[in-house]
């Protein structure tokens, strides 16, 4: 199972279709995920607006590991974002001693063989990210992916209420897989 997770999650992606059809809720972004040379399942990823591609409003690294019941679990990882920025140096990922799993905020894939797709979102909501500097808050997020789609929506919340403070407010953002 982790194998088509796998060649199912690494590539390129964007929302053209959605943003275009409504521009006011959804804005033009481009998702890409690189497999780390020299690994089975790691991946280092970039998220940027359409019209700023050099610079991403959001890195990060992940590795998929199929657990005992066959679910696929994504641990994200905290690490020095400025030396892989554009996806350079990949190749020292997976010698980087800064590498951190970042606990409690793995996500967790299940593959729905009636629909072809794997779901899944973070286990539980002690996922914790800083906002603007002063602010703490819980992620809570849903994606879908299937062969040649990924949906995802990722929300924060403040720390001990249900107000939402960053992330999707429409819904989950539609991407389809870019040609090579």
């Amino acid at each position: 199972m982790i194998e088509q997770f796998i060649e199912w999650f690494e590539g390129t992606w964007e929302n053209k279709v959605q943003a275009f059809s409504n521009p006011a809720r959804f804005a033009m972004v481009r998702l890409q995920h690189h497999k780390v040379p020299g690994t089975d399942a790691m991946f280092y990823g970039e998220q940027a607006y359409n019209y700023q591609l050099h610079a991403p409003y959001r890195q990060f690294i992940v590795e998929a590991i199929e657990d005992p019941n066959g679910q696929i679990r994504v641990l994200n990882y905290d690490f020095e974002k400025y030396r892989y920025l554009g996806a350079l140096n990949l190749e020292q990922i997976k010698y980087d001693k800064g590498l951190t799993h970042k606990q409690k905020c793995d996500t967790i894939m299940t593959y729905d063989p009636n629909k072809n797709q794997f779901n899944g979102s973070i286990d539980g909501c002690e996922c914790l990210v800083p906002y603007k500097g002063d602010q703490m808050t819980y992620v809570r997020n849903e994606a879908t992916l299937g062969i040649d789609y990924y949906n995802v929506v990722d929300r924060g919340f403040l720390v001990g209420t249900v107000n939402q403070v960053w992330g999707g407010r429409f819904g989950e953002f539609e991407f389809k897989r870019m040609p090579l």
